[in-house]
């Protein structure tokens, strides 16, 4: 930390600070504060406070950041081009109470904070170069229907775009990607925002959406990531849709405490744990994703109720297609579950849920219970599997019946293809033994 205002009245001049860690100057819930004449290398300034302290400051261009002035404007509207460049190409760019500006084209690069919007609606942020600052690319706090748009945001200490307390945001078409500590798109009490068509790999998480509602998070890709490709927390009703989670050292994509989600339509293979990860999470859909690949499960569920988990490709994950623990109510519909090395659904500890129409073929398990009863286990296909089905001994309450089961052990329920088959077998055991019969006793008259 460089200097460090929280008090009122203060004049914040003349100083060179240099590769501070995080700012350069710190203004902090204070009132009428003047900055002029300083000299920031490697890190820049940052303000926090309510919007009628914030607009009591007063910041000029004679501040610098590497060489180039501060642009800080309060109560403006319709800023553009000219105003960020006037005095120079800037170094930082500040905005307050500000809304229908065009804030594009810019290199805020080495600051603490390249673009940082307060208080500041119906603004445009575009095609701007926001790397490598000591802090966040791009912040907005209180800032509601801004479009951010085709940034490069890479680099950054924390976070590559950084959104706090604001709401109906377009963010789109942005390169977040190598932010080091923490995230390349972050969303903390922010509701109602598309997140589409961002690139957000190699980060500790590529998109982290935290205490955040009825956000669209479209067509983004989140690969390589330290932890999580895409991370919900304590987050509900949320849209997930069509994003490609790869090569992530954790999940793909992650729900913690979240509810009444769609997670749909996403890509989510190769991942170090699973491909999609529930944990506390209930009555969410799962529906239409490819997690294929995982070092573990493709879909895993843990402690998650009253979800739907339907038409789903888990295939070739290391131990299983879907796995569900202590998860209950749940119904698990016209998946595919290939090619999994344990098993392609299984249930631990998991009562009351609907296993139907499911494809579970070339595991070592096609469906298997441990400890779940209850459940109901309907109209599945279950091809060249090692063992087609099975329970352990403290199972109860059970039902299977119209599965289809090839090349497996049968449970005790009716597993309609060997009960065909046995039908068939003894039918023409009876048949051949009542031919020998007439013969033997026209012989014998």
């Amino acid at each position: 930390m460089g200097l460090l205002y929280d008090s009122d009245g203060n004049m914040v001049s003349g100083n060179n600070v240099i590769n501070s860690k995080i700012y350069g100057i710190y203004i902090r819930f204070s009132d009428n504060i003047k900055v002029s004449g300083n000299n920031m290398t490697h890190c820049g300034i940052n303000i926090r406070g309510y919007l009628e302290q914030i607009i009591s400051h007063k910041i000029d261009t004679t501040n610098l950041v590497n060489d180039k002035p501060v642009y800080y404007y309060i109560n403006e509207i319709g800023l553009g081009t000219y105003n960020f460049t006037y005095a120079g190409d800037p170094g930082q760019v500040i905005l307050v109470n500000c809304s229908n500006s065009n804030v594009s084209n810019l290199n805020l690069s080495y600051a603490s904070i390249g673009i940082l919007l307060l208080y500041s609606d119906n603004n445009t942020v575009s095609g701007n170069n926001a790397t490598n600052n000591t802090v966040d690319g791009i912040w907005l706090e209180y800032s509601d229907n801004n479009t951010i748009s085709g940034n490069t945001a890479n680099n950054n200490t924390h976070y590559g775009i950084h959104l706090f307390l604001s709401n109906n945001n377009n963010i789109s078409g942005n390169n977040a990607t190598n932010n080091n500590a923490n995230d390349g798109i972050y969303l903390s009490l922010s509701n109602n925002n598309n997140i589409s068509g961002n690139t957000a790999n190699n980060n500790e998480y590529g998109i982290y959406i935290r205490d955040s509602d009825s956000n669209i998070v479209s067509g983004n890709t989140a690969a390589n990531n330290t932890r999580y490709g895409i991370n919900l927390y304590y987050s509900d009703n949320n849209t997930v849709s069509g994003n490609t989670a790869n090569n992530n050292s954790r999940e793909g994509i992650s729900l913690y405490f979240s509810n009444k989600n769609k997670i749909s339509e996403n890509f989510i293979n190769n991942n170090i744990r699973y491909g999609i990860y529930l944990s506390g999470s209930d009555y969410n859909l799962v529906w239409g994703n490819i997690a294929n690949y995982n070092n573990e499960s493709g879909i895993y569920l843990y402690n998650s109720d009253n979800n739907n988990v339907s038409g789903n490709i888990a295939n070739n994950n290391e131990i299983n297609g879907i796995n569900f623990i202590k998860s209950n109510f749940t119904t698990i519909s016209r998946n595919t579950a290939n090619y999994n090395n344990n098993s392609g659904i299984y249930l631990y500890s998991s009562d009351n849920n609907t296993l139907s129409g499911n494809i579970a073929n070339n595991n070592y398990y096609g469906i298997n219970l441990t400890a779940s009863n209850y459940n109901n286990i309907i109209g599945n296909t279950l091809f060249d599997n090692n063992i087609c089905y099975s329970e352990d001994e403290t199972c109860i309450g059970n039902t299977s019946k119209n599965n289809i089961c090839v090349k497996g052990e049968p449970s005790e329920d009716s597993w309609i293809i060997l009960g065909v088959i046995g039908i068939i077998v003894a039918s023409i055991i009876l048949i051949e033994l009542s031919v020998l019969y007439w013969q033997f006793k026209r012989k014998v008259k």
